[in-house]
Parts: structure tokens; C-alpha cells; sequence
């Protein structure tokens, strides 16, 4: 029976809930973010449990709680319309149930002393390397539910990626590669590493030309050393897989010049989930 619930203990908990929700979803969807944007989500989902002690309906605790997902990934800045809000959101909520319940199952097991669970917030009673058990445990079932799901799932297949740049229609045979998690510091979108002499001659001719092109320069590090890579974040990027299936995906496109001549787009398989 639930006697008294401490609202710094509530709020520190739940900062540090938010936070581990926000690094699985990274996980999960090969994107990345800001540290700071991390941070004010992380303190925005810890001040949002305090919604609980309200003495009011829990029909409307549960409204403003949805809200408050929503706020946490605007500012992660995960998504910029809102199907992707929506999307990521009913993620987040997804992973906060399941996280819960095995909080739960261990706190059975273990016979703890109080656990409070109550529109999407959580307060209990649970030493520290429970806590530390629960996240360790929690974060490798997110990593083998990406291994077979996600990775798995796109290793392999022949893609086609598409999009328009400098009023042309481009298409490149697109590579997998797990190893690309080059991505745009400002919007947290992939890259797809678009391998071409004839756009990288073009981006280079409009240069010269005091033509602003869109692109901007971010660190690329490669096997022969470091370097900087021409971004620009475009709408209508379409991937499409061998069977016709056709997906547009939020995503950056780099380009770099291509050795054999042959163009070639390769992206990470997280940007299709």
C-alpha cells in the first residue's frame, strides 16, 4: 500500500527513465541527437511525473501525460511533421510499458517494498543495482530486437535510391551498410553517402561559382583518414527494394566522389524503419 511518494525522488527517477527511453529509441531507429536536446527531454520527461501528484481525473493526467510524450520528442527533434511525432511517441510509450513490467516482475521477485505505477509515470522503492540490473537488461533486449528485426531483416537486397538535387532526377543503386552512422547534427537525420563524380563535379562547378548550393560541411572519417562531407537535408528520398516496394525516408544526402566511376548510394538499413 502506497503511504507517501517524494517528488524529488519521483522527478530524479524519471529524469533518469526519460533519459534511458530516448538513448533505446536512438537505438531502435539509428537516429541521433543533440546531448543537450537529450537533456531537456530527459528533465521535460522528470518534470512531467509530477502530473501524478495532481488532484485531478486520471482521465485528464493521462491526456496531459500524452502531451508530454509529444513535447519530449519535439525536443529530442526526432521528427519534423506530425506522423513522425506520432510515430516516435507511441514507440516511447511502448518501451516505457515494457520497462515497467519487468521493473514490476523484479520488484515481485525480489519482494521490494513499494512500486507505484501510474499514467505512464513509475515510483518505487528499488536499490540501485536493481535499477541498474533492470536498464542493463532492458537496453540488450533492445539490441537483439534491432539485431533480428531491423538489421537482420535489410542486410541484404538490392535497392534503388531516388530523389531530385539541382533540378535533375538522380537514382543510385543503394548499398546497405550497418557501419554508416554518419548523421546531421542539426535535424539528427541519416546519411546516405551518395558516391558520384557527376554531382560532385556539379556541387564543386556551382562552388566556384559563388552558387549556394544548400550543402554544408560535417567531419567524415573513413578508413584512409578524416575529411569533411557536403550535406543537404532534401524531401521526397525514396527507397525502393528489388520486389517494387517504394518507402520515402527522412534522411541527409552526402556526396563524395566515386573511385571506379560507378555511382552508388549507401545508407543505413535504420532510416526504411
Amino acid at each position: 500500500m502506497l503511504k507517501c511518494i517524494y517528488a524529488d525522488v519521483l522527478v530524479i527517477t524519471n529524469i533518469y527513465f526519460t533519459y534511458f527511453f530516448i538513448k533505446i529509441l536512438c537505438l531502435i531507429f539509428h537516429i541521433k541527437t543533440s546531448a543537450k536536446r537529450v537533456a531537456f527531454a530527459s528533465v521535460a520527461g522528470g518534470i512531467s511525473a509530477l502530473l501524478i501528484l495532481l488532484p485531478i481525473n486520471d482521465f485528464i493526467i493521462t491526456i496531459l501525460k500524452l502531451i508530454a510524450v509529444f513535447v519530449i520528442i519535439f525536443i529530442c527533434g526526432f521528427a519534423k511533421d506530425k506522423y513522425g511525432i506520432i510515430k516516435y511517441s507511441l514507440a516511447f510509450i511502448i518501451i516505457n510499458v515494457v520497462f515497467t513490467g519487468m521493473c514490476f516482475a523484479l520488484w515481485k521477485i525480489s519482494g521490494g517494498k513499494m512500486i507505484y505505477v501510474k499514467n505512464f509515470t513509475v515510483y518505487f522503492d528499488i536499490s540501485l543495482i536493481m535499477l541498474i540490473i533492470v536498464t542493463i537488461i532492458v537496453y540488450f533486449v533492445m539490441i537483439i530486437v534491432d539485431y533480428f528485426l531491423i538489421n537482420r531483416r535489410n542486410l541484404s537486397g538490392i535497392y534503388t535510391i531516388s530523389f531530385s538535387m539541382f533540378n535533375k532526377e538522380y537514382s543510385f543503386k543503394g548499398i546497405v551498410d550497418t557501419g554508416n552512422d554518419l548523421y546531421d547534427y542539426f535535424s539528427g537525420r541519416s546519411v546516405i553517402i551518395c558516391k558520384s563524380n557527376e554531382l560532385m563535379g556539379l556541387y564543386n562547378e556551382l562552388l566556384n561559382q559563388n552558387i549556394n548550393t544548400g550543402f554544408r560541411l560535417i567531419p567524415y572519417t573513413t578508413i584512409s583518414g578524416d575529411s569533411l562531407i557536403p550535406i543537404k537535408s532534401i524531401q521526397g528520398i525514396k527507397v525502393t527494394d528489388i520486389e517494387g516496394n517504394c518507402k520515402e525516408v527522412r534522411a541527409c544526402i552526402g556526396i563524395t566522389s566515386s573511385k571506379d566511376d560507378e555511382p552508388a548510394a549507401i545508407f543505413n538499413p535504420g532510416i526504411l524503419s
